[in-house]
């Protein structure tokens, strides 16, 4: 990711969109979320060996899913995807 430096900040907007599918494909009701960085120099330091975590819940019946995970970043113009299957009994 790319951040920018600007009013002693590093900044850098996360556009997160999770899709899930049930068995048969079907899609249920997508979240989209916009995360925006504004990191003093201490807090940039540390996330450069680390990661950090972005909570997301949705209520869903037992079954199995493929959930859809996109991210972009806004300064990079970055993209990446993954997918996962999950399990809830």
């Amino acid at each position: 990711m790319r951040f920018r430096k600007a009013e002693g900040r590093n900044r850098d907007g996360l556009t997160v969109a999770t899709a899930i599918f049930d068995e048969n494909g079907n899609s249920l009701p997508a979240e989209k979320k916009l995360v925006e960085m504004r990191l003093l120099d201490t807090t940039f330091e540390r996330l450069t060996h680390s990661a950090f975590t972005l909570k997301s819940s949705f209520d869903v019946n037992p079954g199995t899913y493929l959930v859809r995970l996109v991210v972009r970043d806004t300064e990079g113009a970055q993209m990446a995807a993954r997918n996962g299957a999950v399990s809830i009994p």
